[in-house]
């Protein structure tokens, strides 16, 4: 054998390992999309992490035979399937991220509410870093923010007639040892608001009610939200963005238009009844969309609901997709 040849034999053992990672990285994905794989498989992905340790074990129990490379191939393939996992699913599998990054325990200490007016036109931003929140609508005009922080701490408030900030309180490394945030938010339905949310490592559900909306923005960064627009009485527009996450969108019941946008992650979007639809897509290998087994047919690039362009209330959606999963009407729903 030339040296050359052995040289070349040397050189692909050692990136085995990651050829190993990117084909798993990518092939299940991809698996996913063209329908061989059920999704569901994965939802659990954190859960393969005691692969890893046998993989470590193979390799200490074969070192210098001909098996040394069988554990670190195993290692290679679980994190390979986990990292499919995220890109198909989100870090939604993990439920609530590991209590040393976002603090144990659910205790912490009640803060004082506070509260507010808005006015005719309003705009709301609201940031969740590693704690939940519940927002709901309140008629009127008045807000309220209340709940439990770490060390009875509330989050920072910031507000006038035409403005309500909610965010994380300023943190410093005690910050990664305290308890998490839990906050409800109560929204007036009487002034027209724009709303914008922040999920970092978080979770949100927001049912908003009768709400009088006029842009709906959520960004989603290793965060889970369930934001429910069925019984809004107004929606401006929508512009979602979500990176590493899980989303479950509840469309309003009246006509609007917006974008969604997913980097690594999982949507769920469920359509009230009498609503047509127009979900337009971009080509990518490693995303999926499961809206033909809900009733809506392909048009160029768009899928439709049938007859959209004579509707009365019509939703049209702008959706691009490097890597994640869409799902119309899930038997599940969207929670």
């Amino acid at each position: 054998m030339s040296p050359w040849y052995r040289a070349a034999v040397r050189i692909h053992r050692d990136l085995a390992g990651w050829g190993i990672f990117f084909i798993v990285a990518g092939g299940v994905p991809l698996a996913v999309q063209t329908g061989a794989i059920d999704p569901a498989l994965l939802d659990r992905w954190w859960s393969f992490w005691p692969l890893i340790l046998v993989g470590i074990g193979l390799g200490l129990v074969f070192t210098r035979t001909s098996l040394e490379m069988l554990g670190g191939l195993l290692v290679s393939g679980t994190l390979g399937l986990m990292a499919a996992g995220i890109l198909t699913g989100g870090f939604g599998g993990i439920g609530e991220l590991p209590s040393g990054v976002c603090g144990p325990g659910e205790d912490g200490a009640p803060f004082p509410s506070s509260t507010g007016t808005l006015e005719t036109d309003a705009s709301v931003t609201i940031e969740v870093a590693c704690g939940t929140v519940e927002i709901a609508t309140t008629p009127g005009g008045t807000w309220v923010v209340e709940g439990v922080g770490g060390d009875g701490r509330g989050p920072r408030i910031e507000a006038d007639a035409e403005s309500l900030s909610v965010a994380p309180p300023d943190e410093d490394f005690r910050g990664f040892l305290s308890e998490r945030d839990r906050w409800v938010v109560s929204l007036p339905t009487a002034p027209r608001l724009d709303l914008s949310l922040s999920v970092d490592a978080g979770s949100v559900v927001a049912d908003l009610d009768d709400a009088r909306l006029g842009v709906v923005d959520a960004e989603l960064n290793a965060g889970q939200a369930t934001v429910i627009l069925r019984d809004a009485a107004e929606v401006g527009g929508i512009d979602v963005s979500l990176n590493a996450g899980s989303l479950g969108l509840y469309l309003p019941a009246v006509s609007t238009t917006g974008t969604i946008e997913a980097n690594a992650g999982s949507i769920r979007l469920c359509s009230p009844p009498g609503v047509a639809l127009r979900l337009r897509t971009e080509d990518s290998v490693l995303s999926s969309y499961d809206f033909g087994s809900a009733g809506l047919v392909q048009v160029g690039d768009a899928w439709e609901t049938p007859g959209y362009d004579t509707a009365v209330t019509r939703i049209e959606l702008q959706i691009e997709a490097n890597v994640g999963s869409f799902t119309l009407d899930p038997a599940e729903g969207c929670s």
